[in-house]
């Protein structure tokens, strides 16, 4: 009977203390806000007739790269009326100016940025960090 108590006793501990509780703390809101300079850089790199601005830019920072940061916004300019245009770029330093890439067809289309699949960088949208941010931005 002791045995049984201690199983159990170890198992409603083990179940309580369980790890895959993803609605609480194990899921970090990991967007942050991007410093006004970076997206000035950023918009200074548009190609959008008439000039094109960045709304509601947001970084999450990569689990995939030492010093990765994903910047996705909604694009706003001739043509990008909507809500819907958002372009994620990357950038290696959110603290000062830095190297920035296009990593989705939408910011490849509309920047003079690298595209960062065809970079020796290969960052992509599958990288992490790199969905979340466009996320951020919803």
């Amino acid at each position: 009977m002791k045995k049984l108590f201690t199983v159990l006793v170890l198992t409603f501990f083990l179940v309580g203390c369980g790890g895959d509780d993803r609605s609480s703390s194990s899921q970090v809101n990991r967007c942050e806000n991007v410093p006004s300079f970076i997206i000035s850089n950023i918009e200074s790199g548009l190609e959008i007739e008439g000039g094109g601005s960045l709304k509601n830019a947001k970084a999450v920072k990569s689990n995939d790269f030492s010093s990765i940061y994903f910047i996705s916004a909604d694009l706003d300019g001739t043509g990008l009326e909507g809500d819907r245009d958002i372009a994620t770029f990357a950038t290696n330093k959110l603290d000062s100016a830095g190297l920035i890439f296009s990593i989705d067809h939408i910011a490849k289309e509309f920047s003079v940025f690298p595209f960062g699949k065809d970079t020796k960088t290969n960052i992509t949208m599958s990288d992490d960090g790199a969905a979340e941010s466009a996320n951020c931005v919803n």
